[in-house]
């Protein structure tokens, strides 16, 4: 062989060695996902729930799958969840002239009683750090958040106190109650969304590194808490506006500016927020356990010894355990159409090509349960991780939208702390 076809034939091997490498890569990397795996070895977040309320008012074992209600610690656990944002939440009937203070003490010290009871299965995160500890060591890392604000008047004493215990999420204002500060959801525009005191709670909260979340505010307080914060924002559990159209869903223009800004938004898993079958079915219906209470008169005579506020709490208890007297999947009548899977990931879909990947998280708020996906418990978070693989995303993607956007937030908010005179 001349020394020509020698080298013909040498180049000749190298290009079929490196064809045979190319395809092989190629091979590797048309592997599709194993779900299971995949969701096994992700940090996986629950964004937004409320398990504390039910233990103080109902007196269940958040350890226990509860009898009634379709998410506690224990099947989220089962169900691959390492990190929860528990929301305690004082509800409207408490918000008015500084209830709301008295119930967030009570529910936080219930908090803390499942904390002492369960120190072998969980454990309180005051930081990311504290997460990765935690999950690595096999326990379940719970932040706490508080749903609806402390109080009305905004007082930056209770916040830094709420701090001090561990607080690291919370709403902006109420949903019902326009406050000082802020307007609420569905109180009267006042401010135009934030005033002045507003501004300064939006400063401390970012010293203190307290994730602000902007869910139930209204749009005016939404995108004016936006702008003043120099950390990120979430609006923790919401749907899209593009899909339902309602007062509580989030429009493309707030949804971009959330983004903007670094922000999370955690996408619900209720059927009226994300489903536009589900909410057209709904329209016209009460569900059971949505009975209003009476309203309580405020003006309290010098004499009342404490029986406004324990006709309160009696009221509220009252129209708690008629919601959860069944269980919800007999309260949700079977022709209601969903909501399913595939609505949810279309709704994660479209906020990624709105606003990116980095963006959008789980919010579920299933603990009270009721017209949220079917045929799903907190068992069921693997058929999430599913559902995105089926979708096609990358495990990148796949692994932000399970927890680690969450994770970047929480870092980030604490990072803008740490930088505060």
């Amino acid at each position: 062989m001349t020394a020509r076809a020698r080298l013909l034939a040498f180049g000749g091997a190298l290009l079929v060695a490196a064809a045979a490498s190319v395809a092989s890569q190629g091979s590797r990397a048309a592997q599709p996902l194993d779900p299971a795996a995949l969701h096994k070895s992700a940090l996986v977040f629950a964004g937004h729930e409320h398990i504390t309320n039910r233990v103080y008012t109902e007196g269940v074992n958040p350890w226990e799958p509860v009898r009634v209600g379709i998410w506690d610690y224990a099947r989220a656990r089962q169900g691959g969840v390492k990190v929860v944002v528990e929301n305690i939440w004082a509800e409207p009937a408490f918000q008015p002239y500084n209830m709301m203070t008295k119930q967030v003490i009570r529910l936080l010290e219930t908090f803390y009683q499942i904390l002492d009871q369960h120190r072998d299965k969980m454990e309180l995160a005051r930081s990311m750090d504290d997460v990765r500890r935690i999950a690595a060591a096999n326990k379940m890392a719970v932040i706490l958040g508080l749903e609806a604000g402390w109080d009305l008047d905004g007082d930056l004493q209770v916040l830094r106190f709420l701090h001090r215990m561990g607080l690291r999420l919370s709403q902006f204002t109420t949903y019902t109650e326009t406050s000082s500060y802020a307007d609420g959801g569905s109180g009267p525009a006042v401010w135009n969304g934030i005033n002045d005191r507003g501004r300064e709670i939006v400063r401390e909260m970012n010293r203190l590194g307290i994730v602000i979340d902007v869910a139930h505010a209204s749009e005016a307080t939404q995108l004016a808490v936006i702008e003043a914060s120099d950390a990120p924002v979430t609006d923790s559990h919401r749907g899209l506006r593009h899909f339902v159209n309602s007062q509580g869903t989030m429009s493309d223009k707030t949804l971009k500016a959330l983004a903007s800004k670094g922000g999370v938004i955690g996408l619900h898993s209720s059927g009226a927020q994300i489903s536009p079958t589900y909410a057209t079915w709904l329209r016209g219906k009460t569900m059971p356990g949505n009975r209003q209470l009476p309203k309580l008169q405020f003006e309290r005579p010098r004499d009342d010894y404490a029986a406004y506020s324990r006709a309160l709490d009696a009221q509220v208890k009252e129209r708690w355990l008629e919601r959860y007297e069944k269980p919800w999947t007999e309260q949700v009548p079977n022709e209601a159409p969903g909501p399913t899977l595939d609505e949810w990931v279309e709704q994660v879909d479209y906020a990624i090509n709105l606003v990116g990947e980095d963006h959008v998280a789980m919010g579920f708020d299933q603990s009270r349960g009721g017209g949220y996906f079917r045929d799903f418990d907190a068992t069921n978070y693997p058929e999430i991780t599913a559902a995105l693989v089926r979708k096609g995303y990358s495990e990148a993607r796949i692994r932000k939208i399970l927890g680690g956007n969450w994770v970047r937030l929480f870092d980030t908010v604490q990072a803008v702390a740490g930088r505060a005179p």
